[in-house]
Formats: structure tokens, C-alpha cells, sequence
């Protein structure tokens, strides 16, 4: 844990005392950047807060009083709630029924739903650091440590169609950057979200996509700095290089699942650069054509 999560993490600690005492609270938990060791000089505080069941909104905004702090933003953002400023600094505090984890855990684990947002919570809980009610939230934690090789399998099924290069080949022949990067940034998260997979390692948000890269053992070489070295090259060399990392991303899939059916993911990377139609070429297959007859 660095520094930045270090003292986010203890001033945790304080906000969590004085939850302890409110009616109805089951457990109190750290997530975010600071659980997991990401937090940077711009990081937040993110506390989760569980219940039996949703606390009311006023219920909401009478601990947000009693902990002295203020919203950030106005009532019409959606985040208004749970955004908060405590002592100067911002603290998210999210309110979450016990069922409402449960439900996400069993979505993931025994329905191996592919929902990057339910794989979140499940990462989340992974990382988490109990502040109170331990006893509610490692029962969970032991659960999540079983990643399940269907779960994986469903993910590189869904993901590995995303290996087709047609399209990117053509935006880069017509000079569209905006078109290939765009391209370029979607295919990047698939190779993240397949990369999780083979690692068994849920989703910690495309925010700390770097950051998880750097701690999977099981990537092609170098993958953190290779994907963000893309988007300092010229359109051409930006797609030769992600052909690559997609041809070694697609070695460790088959290596680590030899039995699953890769063959739309080597179809993708075999789309070479499509060569060009005009007026001349149409008119010379034409001629052939005419000939034959």
C-alpha cells in the first residue's frame, strides 16, 4: 500500500467510527483506489456502507450531517448523495444492501455473467478492507477467490470477435485518426477484459486499467507500455503494434485453454490490408468478365 492509500486508509478509519453507531449499519468497508493500492495524489476516498435494506434518503443525508460533511455536487447530479466533502477532501460514501452484493456475487459465480459492472462489485469486495462487520464481508471475500473457469471462458468468447483488424486497416489507408483510434482504444480494453480472464481477476474499471496490467502475471511482455506507445505513433505503426500484442494475447489464450474455439479471433488477425478498388480495377475485372463470355 502506498503512501497516497496509506493515510486515505486512516482517515477511513475515523469516518468508520463514528458509522459504527448509526442504527442499522452491518458492516463498513474501504474500496476504490485506496483498497487496492492505486491511490494517487488525485484519488478520492470511497467507503461502502451496508445494510438489511436501502436506507432512506434522509437517513442518507442525516449521517452525511452528522459527519460534518458537505455535498459536492448539486441535487440534480446523480452522484449528489453519495459525493461528499469531509474536512475538505472527498469522501464517496455508497450505501448498499447486503442482498445487492449477494445477488451480484451470484450473477458472476454461479450465472458467469459477463457484466463488467457486476465483475466490478465482485473486485471491489475482493480488495476490500473491512472496517467493521468483518464477519459479513469475508464470508464473501472466500467466495470470490474461486474464480470459475466457465466464467472465463464466457468472457474470452465475448471478447475475442473484437480481434477483427478490417476496419481499423481501412480508417488507416484513408487517413482517419479519429476513426482509428477509436478502434484502437475499443480493441485495447477487449485485449484488458480477456487478459483479466486468463489471470482469473475481475474488473477494477477502465480508470486503473494500467495499473492492473502491471500486477498480471500472465500478459505479453511489456503490455502496459506497449498499448500506451500506440497513441504516440502515426495510424500505420499504431496498428502493426496492436497486431502484435493481438497475436500474443491470442497465444496466451490458446495456451492456457487449448480445448476453446479461437478460430473468429486468428480470422481477425489474419485481415491484412485490404487493397484498393477504382474505377480501373472495376473495369479491367469487367473486361475479363466480357472475354469469357
Amino acid at each position: 500500500m502506498n503512501s497516497h492509500s496509506k493515510w486515505r486508509l486512516d482517515f477511513a478509519q475515523q469516518i468508520s467510527r463514528k458509522l459504527e453507531g448509526v442504527a442499522g449499519v452491518r458492516a463498513v468497508m474501504v474500496g476504490g483506489s485506496v483498497a487496492r493500492g492505486y491511490s494517487d495524489v488525485y484519488s478520492d476516498l470511497e467507503i461502502l456502507v451496508y445494510w438489511d435494506e436501502m436506507p432512506s434518503v434522509e437517513t442518507q443525508r442525516s449521517i452525511a450531517k452528522n459527519l460534518n460533511a458537505l455535498h459536492r455536487y448539486p441535487v440534480i447530479d446523480h452522484g449528489h448523495e453519495s459525493a461528499l466533502l469531509i474536512n475538505g477532501f472527498p469522501v464517496d460514501i455508497w450505501h448498499r444492501p447486503l442482498a445487492t452484493e449477494e445477488a451480484s456475487i451470484n450473477k458472476v459465480l454461479r450465472g458467469y455473467s459477463t457484466s463488467l459492472d457486476e465483475s466490478n462489485v465482485l473486485d471491489t469486495l475482493r480488495f476490500g478492507v473491512p472496517l467493521y462487520g468483518g464477519e459479513m464481508i469475508q464470508p464473501w471475500k472466500n467466495r470470490i477467490e474461486a474464480y470459475p473457469t466457465e466464467l472465463a471462458v464466457c468472457i474470452l468468447k465475448e471478447q475475442l470477435p473484437n480481434f477483427h483488424l478490417r476496419q481499423l486497416q481501412f480508417a488507416v489507408l484513408r487517413d482517419n485518426p479519429n476513426a482509428v483510434y477509436s478502434m484502437l482504444s475499443s480493441i485495447q480494453t477487449s485485449v484488458f477484459v480477456i487478459l483479466l480472464a486468463l489471470n482469473r481477476s475481475y474488473f477494477p474499471t477502465f480508470k486503473w486499467m494500467f495499473k492492473r496490467l502491471d500486477d498480471l502475471p500472465l500478459a505479453p511482455k511489456s503490455i502496459g507500455v506497449r498499448l500506451r506507445q500506440m497513441y504516440r505513433e502515426s495510424p500505420a505503426v499504431a496498428a502493426v503494434q496492436l497486431h502484435e500484442v493481438l497475436t500474443e494475447t491470442l497465444a496466451l489464450v490458446q495456451q492456457q485453454h487449448p480445448h476453446l474455439n479461437t478460430e473468429i479471433a486468428q480470422y481477425g488477425l489474419d485481415q491484412l490490408p485490404p487493397k484498393a478498388f477504382d474505377e480501373k480495377i472495376l473495369h479491367t475485372e469487367a473486361d475479363k468478365k466480357g472475354k469469357r463470355r
